[in-house]
């Protein structure tokens, strides 16, 4: 199953990042590179989550995520663990170097965010 990554304190890299001369651009696409390999590392360890699940993790200079743990139960043992342990494989290369060593909170959702509009 497909994990949604979300940023929980995008706001507040964006800013520490561009106080320490990252742009907002740099610190979105490793975001977005770093939701590409989520998804793509959660599918191949199998982890299906039942619901909603936020880990923190640290960004390393060289793009590994370290020290994941659970600060927020998906409802699943299992899931949880399986999650966290993926996470502790996670590379994303291209970290952009304000962000390292940075703790950040990842939201992983069990399906895409859809909006649905009424007619």
């Amino acid at each position: 199953m497909k994990a949604q990554l979300l940023m929980l304190s995008a706001a507040a890299l964006l800013a520490g990042a561009t106080a320490a001369n990252a742009g907002p651009a740099e610190v979105r696409l490793y975001l977005d590179q770093a939701k590409a390999h989520a998804d793509a590392q959660l599918a191949a360890a199998g982890v299906s989550l039942p619901g909603d699940l936020a880990v923190t993790v640290t960004v390393g200079g060289d793009g590994r995520l370290s020290g994941a743990r659970v600060s927020h139960t998906s409802g699943s043992l299992e899931a949880d663990q399986g999650a966290a342990a993926a996470l502790r494989r996670l590379y994303v290369p291209d970290a952009p170097a304000e962000l390292a060593g940075r703790k950040v909170t990842l939201t992983l959702s069990p399906a895409p965010i859809r909006q649905a509009k009424a007619p």
